[in-house]
């Protein structure tokens, strides 16, 4: 039995991952896996798809990656790519799943008996990943900043819609008149917790590694950004920006 004396292995995080980029790594495992074979290879070679709308697919080719197949049809998951020799020893794996998973969800591993072609390969998948679009890391980085300012906004939005319902569906003139601490902290205690259940829903729209597959339309991550930004655009930002126009109104008449 041949010992495997070198493995290799990187995480794959902070990207989005197109069809081409899938291609360009199928093409690099089927290379590596070729230039050991031999009379003596037991070689096992397997790409397996799961979709998110439940279908799975399996392959022994990286056929099933063909350009205006399933990586344009359909949103995805999860990818695996293996390749093993059950007698030289070398083995690869590529694995990478929508979402924030880490560990052999999100990697390359690269294992054999040959350091100089473990480092090759192991490079070439480096360059390739290298090269993917990077995700932006701000939602993340404003974590915190972005959990106060949503609470904040959806605080003030229940605040101006209790006051509107007081004024045209009650009939109750609210007198208003609080110093703006006390309404800020109202405004803050009001969207506690929903706007950590939000934040937690936004975050989740910049994921650590983004599989943008599929057709446009399908696309669901990179929609709800698109609508993200509407609402914020269109809704939050007025709002936060009433409220800090209260504040400077107050401190000015001091």
């Amino acid at each position: 039995m041949t010992t495997v004396k070198e493995t290799r292995r990187f995480p794959i995080a902070g990207v989005i991952v197109k069809p081409d980029d899938i291609r360009d790594l199928a093409s690099i495992l089927t290379q590596a896996s070729e230039q050991l074979v031999t009379k003596e290879s037991l070689r096992l070679t397997s790409f397996r798809i799961v979709a998110d709308d439940g279908s799975e697919y399996d392959a022994a080719t990286s056929e099933v990656f063909a350009k205006g197949g399933i990586l344009e049809a359909k949103q995805l998951k999860s990818i695996e790519m293996i390749y093993r020799d059950y007698v030289a020893g070398p083995e690869i794996s590529v694995r990478v799943e929508h979402g924030n998973s880490g560990g052999i969800s999100n990697e390359v591993a690269v294992k054999g008996n040959d350091s100089t072609w473990v480092n090759g390969v192991t490079r070439k998948f480096e360059d390739a990943v290298s090269g993917f679009e990077k995700q932006s890391t701000w939602p993340k980085r404003f974590g915190p900043l972005l959990y106060i300012l949503t609470a904040l906004g959806i605080g003030r939005v229940v605040v101006v819609a209790l006051a509107l319902a007081a004024t045209y569906i009650w009939r109750v003139q609210l007198t208003g008149g609080e110093p703006w601490p006390i309404l800020l902290l109202w405004e803050v205690g009001i969207g506690v917790a929903p706007g950590s259940w939000l934040t937690g829903k936004l975050l989740e729209l910049w994921p650590s590694v983004e599989l943008r597959m599929g057709k446009e339309w399908g696309q669901v991550t990179r929609l709800r950004k698109a609508r993200l930004w509407l609402v914020v655009s269109v809704a939050v930002i007025p709002l936060l920006l009433s409220r800090l126009y209260d504040v400077l109104k107050t401190w000015a008449h001091r």
